[in-house]
Order: structure tokens, then C-alpha cells, then sequence
């Protein structure tokens, strides 16, 4: 599956359910954009605390963080410049061809619209 991991829901999780279920998982994923370039630092600082304070956020925090990636390929999108930079990450191979062709990405574009008005 391109989109969806393969997951298992355990055996028992429903009173009807006795035996282990194969599915597919839906990833949350978050995302920010800084589409105007003023937040660079606030975004790659965020970054930065979620990625150094993992260890602890899944020891003590929701049950869910224990499921966190943050290497995780996500299909279609690349790390943020500035979210690589505070992670202390090499530029990624097309944040510059992407840059230069702002009109080839459809989720930029409806956002950008939406935050514009």
C-alpha cells in the first residue's frame, strides 16, 4: 500500500473480535508551511523541541507519541529548510527546484489563497 502502512489491530480489542485483524493504518502527520518566510526560526525551533524531547514525550506523554516517526517518508513532501536546519539535517536534494516553481504544488497554492483573504 503507497499510502497506508500495514497495521494489525490486536486480538480482543472488540468483545467480537477473538483473532488478530490485518488493516491499514491512516498516519497523522503534522504539518506547517511558512509560506511567507517570517517564521523560519519559530517553525525550526518547534521542530527541534518535538525531536529532542521524543524520548521523554513517549515515556510520559500520550499513549500515541510511542507511535511517532520523525523519520517517517512521507510521500510527495520534503522537510521544511528551516526545520532541516535546526535538526542539524542536510538541505533535501529539491527544496531549491521546489522553490522555484511555487505554482507546481496545489496544497501551497489553497493554502497560501485561504490565508491571503
Amino acid at each position: 500500500m503507497e499510502f497506508y502502512p500495514s497495521a494489525s489491530i490486536p486480538a480482543s480489542t472488540y468483545a467480537w473480535q477473538p483473532a488478530a485483524t490485518a488493516t491499514v493504518a491512516a498516519k497523522a502527520v503534522l504539518v506547517s508551511f511558512d509560506f511567507r518566510r517570517k517564521d523560519c526560526d519559530l517553525v525550526g525551533k518547534m521542530a527541534q523541541t518535538v525531536s529532542t524531547r521524543l524520548d521523554w514525550l513517549q515515556k510520559n506523554g500520550h499513549p500515541k507519541w510511542k507511535a511517532v516517526d520523525l523519520n517517517y517518508p512521507l510521500r510527495g513532501w520534503e522537510q521544511y529548510d528551516c526545520v532541516r536546519k535546526y535538526l542539524g539535517k542536510a538541505p533535501g536534494p529539491t527544496s531549491t527546484t521546489t522553490a522555484k516553481q511555487p505554482g507546481l504544488n496545489p496544497v501551497f497554492e489553497a493554502i497560501k489563497g485561504v490565508l491571503d483573504e
